[in-house]
């Protein structure tokens, strides 16, 4: 733990110095302060990827005592590096923090898991950490991931992983999408081999992946279409799979012609009215993917608006928005990343009008978790925790 701890002080140290001696932009330090913490982060990381993005149950078939202990001091390492982020103020932004705040918490509860020897759910809760990576590193536009992480990033071979779909899900996290599409779509002529209901999931899983690349990420909409219309044409699908993919095609014929470099602080209003709001009034929870396209859109617009205008008046708005994004989308077990965002608004943002509108989804949200028993059955930490929040909103 003292080299771990060490190395951070080292590392922050060369940022001071460098800070000190090169006239630097702020946004070009904020970067390498960024680029300082990944780089630690990215080391640690790497020696856990045969437990992350493992399809089989590898925990719990260790050799010898020392090979726990040395996951466990992996996990820790992590842990601490992490936690370290909160340091660095481009990990403080708005479409960062709720991310940042959920690993923290999850890895510390990953590691009291391992230590009980419950393995099966560390190994899940180990899948959900590149998960949450997934929320920060696909909102980075081109420019930001180059000068602060790609650097980091080293080669994995594909024989560190035990399947096509644990090596593609990796290379998504760090932002090799033409790799991980490849290998995706290895996955999927795999899976579809196979008629068990997990493998079913599997492909449609990766099939998302592959429409988020091409949507939220890239916003080409002229390659995605193409890639649906071929899928919708594959024999091998179930029939809910295809009309799954038969909605994104009729979707994305509304998104043509859409410039996602045409937001700003003027036009993302009109954009927010078009695309979100009517989402809004529906409120049920959406998995049949009509939607979807539109999600993936909004989230990649909002998310990228927001790394390039972290002090916008508009954030608070953004945040709530981001929720209603995630609770549409979002079905892990572990954590709501909409949750997060709307106590990031409410938080960061009490004097706004969104702060109370944020209160209240998120007032509503452990409401229904809760078997909707209009606040019976809600645990006295959550009746806490709402109680705190609704005290910050300003009249």
């Amino acid at each position: 733990m003292e080299k771990s701890f060490t190395k951070i002080i080292a590392m922050m140290s060369l940022v001071l110095i460098l800070l000190s001696n090169v006239a630097l932009s702020d946004e070009a330090a904020d970067q390498l302060q960024a680029k300082a913490v990944m780089s630690n982060i990215y080391d640690s990381y790497v020696k856990i990827i045969p437990y992350a993005y493992s399809s089989k149950s590898t925990f719990g078939n260790f050799k010898s005592k020392k090979e726990k202990e040395e996951l466990l001091k992996n996990l820790n390492d992590l842990s601490v590096f992490f936690k370290s982020a909160k340091h660095a103020d481009f990990f403080q932004r708005p479409g960062f923090k709720p991310s940042l705040e959920a690993i923290t918490n999850h890895l510390d509860e990953t590691i009291m898991s391992v230590e009980a020897d419950n393995f099966l759910f560390a190994q899940k809760r180990l899948n959900v950490i590149g998960a949450l990576c997934v929320t920060c590193h696909s909102q980075l536009p081109d420019s930001v991931s180059r000068n602060a992480f790609r650097e980091n990033i080293k080669k994995e071979k594909r024989d560190r992983f035990d399947s096509d779909f644990s090596y593609a899900n990796y290379l998504y996290l760090v932002r090799r999408f033409d790799d991980s599409k490849t290998y995706f779509e290895k996955a999927i002529d795999l899976a579809m081999a196979n008629s068990s209901m997990s493998s079913h999931q599997e492909v449609l899983f990766s099939l998302r992946r592959i429409l988020s690349m091409t949507t939220k990420i890239k916003f080409d909409f002229e390659k995605s279409k193409t890639l649906v219309d071929k899928w919708t044409k594959d024999s091998r699908l179930s029939v809910n799979e295809q009309k799954t993919i038969k909605r994104w095609s009729d979707s994305l014929k509304n998104w043509k012609g859409f410039d996602s470099k045409s937001i700003n602080e003027k036009t993302l209003p009109q954009f927010i009215e078009k695309n979100l709001i009517p989402l809004d009034l529906k409120k049920e929870i959406i998995f049949s993917g009509e939607e979807d396209v539109t999600l993936f859109i909004s989230s990649g617009v909002l998310l990228n608006f927001l790394v390039e205008n972290p002090n916008s008046e508009m954030a608070p708005e953004i945040l709530y928005w981001l929720s209603l994004i995630e609770h549409r989308m979002g079905q892990s077990y572990f954590f709501s990343l909409g949750d997060l965002y709307l106590k990031d608004c409410i938080r960061k943002y009490p004097t706004s009008p969104y702060a109370k509108k944020c209160y209240q989804e998120y007032s509503d949200s452990i409401e229904a978790g809760y078997t909707g028993s209009s606040g019976t059955d809600i645990p006295v930490n959550e009746k806490r925790e709402l109680i705190k929040l609704k005290a910050l909103l300003k009249p």
